[in-house]
């Protein structure tokens, strides 16, 4: 059995923000995405993972 300690902080730190994220978090984009705020923003992707794709390996062609 994993030592759920460990393998917490292991996890953690393949985010560079230092946490896991909450639903809060995909909910505040969707609130300012109905709001009036972003009348300028169209067509983005917007990916919601502190950072943790930009820590994932490029495949190698």
């Amino acid at each position: 059995m994993a030592d759920s300690s460990r393998v917490r902080r292991e996890l953690l730190a393949m985010h560079p923000v230092g946490r896991l994220g909450e639903p809060t978090d995909a909910g505040n984009l969707a609130v300012w995405l109905a709001s009036a705020e972003n009348a300028l923003v169209t067509g983005q992707v917007y990916v919601i993972d502190g950072g943790r794709t930009k820590k994932l390996q490029l495949p190698i062609p």
